[in-house]
């Protein structure tokens, strides 16, 4: 936390304003006395469609950097607490919400879904690979078959308009903070973006 809070404070001197300026406000603009950065929405766009490109370069620099100042013998180890902050988290909580309020059938191919929990999955819609976060609105209940054939892979468009429904339903019986944040045109952009870095987008049951 030392660590974070020393880093903070000269990011916020020396990095923060420089880049904006050197970048010409092009790529974000920011307030330091509130602590917020907001980037332009081309960037963001941006960042969407070549996601994948710009987390490896991301993740190839950062290991160069950390090859470059730490000792050999600990560089595993250091790699691996960095690939660790990124790891899937559990989906129970969320599967406990979805099994009160939705329907008790796979999203996907309609068979009913069994009350014991090995049997019945939680799917991120949108594949976790390429969104990294948990969110109730991109969470459905599958069965194992068809999480596991879908694996990393976008279904088909006509599920993405079952994924409206769906939400529409769920933000009316399902209090949860993620339908915050959520909008159909932000799920449909996130759909989009997936298929441009590369995810296919026809799979079905």
């Amino acid at each position: 936390m030392q660590l974070v809070e020393r880093t903070k404070k000269v990011g916020a001197r020396y990095v923060v304003g420089a880049l904006y300026g050197d970048m010409e406000a092009s790529i974000y603009e920011f307030d330091k006395r509130t602590e917020y950065i907001k980037f332009n929405s081309s960037i963001y766009i941006f960042l969407q469609k070549y996601r994948q490109i710009v987390t490896h370069l991301t993740n190839y620099h950062l290991a160069k950097f950390l090859e470059k100042h730490n000792d050999k013998n600990k560089l595993e180890d250091v790699l691996l607490k960095v690939e660790n902050i990124s790891k899937r988290e559990s989906l129970h909580a969320f599967y406990n919400i979805l099994w009160k309020y939705e329907t008790k059938e796979c999203f996907y191919c309609g068979k009913v879904l069994s009350d014991k929990r090995i049997a019945t999955h939680v799917d991120h819609f949108i594949p976790w690979s390429y969104i990294q976060s948990d969110n109730m609105w991109n969470l459905v209940l599958s069965c194992q078959s068809c999480n596991t054939k879908k694996s990393n892979k976008l279904a088909k468009s006509l599920y993405l308009e079952k994924m409206f429904v769906r939400n529409e339903n769920l933000k009316l019986t399902a209090v949860h903070n993620d339908f915050n944040y959520y909008s159909e045109r932000k799920l449909e952009a996130l759909y989009e973006y997936a298929g441009m870095n590369g995810y296919v987008e026809n799979w079905s049951p």
